[in-house]
């Protein structure tokens, strides 16, 4: 059944009215007919299924809200390069990461500018969360610099842990820990010996989660689900 995006989505028996991207895609690209049906997600946790009814109309025909998950991972990241951008962000959909929010390392090649949240990206969650059926799309958070990670994860009062080779293979979480996880990756050369220390010093845990060293998207990845586990 193909899914579609819509942020608003009613109860049984009501019309729904797609985004115009998505209107566009059922009808023009596919050619949705009248008695077809679709399936249909919020961002929010809502999945429901819908009738293409006459007028290119969609009825809600069945809903379900689903229960956010135990564990909420939010995912730090020095972004990585073009399609690679991409690439992470479908997959963060497909895990069910919570937020991302990139963060400007001393080594960071890419390098948004602050506060921004490209469109694209957006888009990506989208896509990716349609692939997926994932109900929940993780919310795109404003790119900050490094120094600012600390009042960030803070303030989410996160168990924090940060990539680095230097760290342990066999740390796991707790498993009274179920609020939130902070996950930090840096970016391809690495944190540098000074963000290191900071993060060693504000109580963050290193994490080694691999033999080899890893592309950004890889690590975000890797790492993201060894820490979320069966609570994911």
């Amino acid at each position: 059944m193909r899914c579609f995006f819509c942020e608003d989505i009613g109860l049984e028996n009501t019309t729904v009215d797609l985004p115009e991207r998505e209107e566009r895609h059922l009808f023009n690209t596919l050619r949705g007919r009248t008695g077809d049906t679709v399936q249909l997600i919020d961002g929010k946790g809502v999945i429901a299924t819908a009738k293409v009814a006459d007028g290119r109309k969609l009825i809600v025909i069945g809903r379900e809200e689903m229960q956010e998950p135990a564990r909420k991972l939010h995912l730090f990241v020095s972004p990585p390069r073009h399609n690679r951008m991409d690439q992470l962000l479908t997959q963060c959909c497909e895990i069910g990461v919570w937020s991302i929010t990139f963060i400007i390392t001393d080594h960071s090649v890419v390098r948004p500018e602050e506060g921004a949240v490209s469109e694209k990206w957006k888009l990506h969650l989208v896509e990716g969360c349609k692939q997926s059926k994932n109900p929940f799309k993780p919310a795109l958070r404003a790119a900050i610099p490094f120094s600012g990670l600390f009042d960030e994860i803070g303030g989410m009062g996160c168990k924090a842990f940060y990539g680095s080779v230097n760290g342990s293979s066999s740390d796991r979480m707790p498993a009274d820990v179920d609020s939130g996880i902070a996950w930090i990756v840096g970016p391809e050369g690495g944190f540098s010996d000074a963000e290191e220390h900071a993060m060693e010093q504000a109580g963050f845990t290193p994490l080694r989660i691999g033999r080899w060293v890893m592309r950004i998207e890889t690590a975000a990845i890797a790492g993201a689900v060894h820490l979320m586990g069966d609570k994911c």
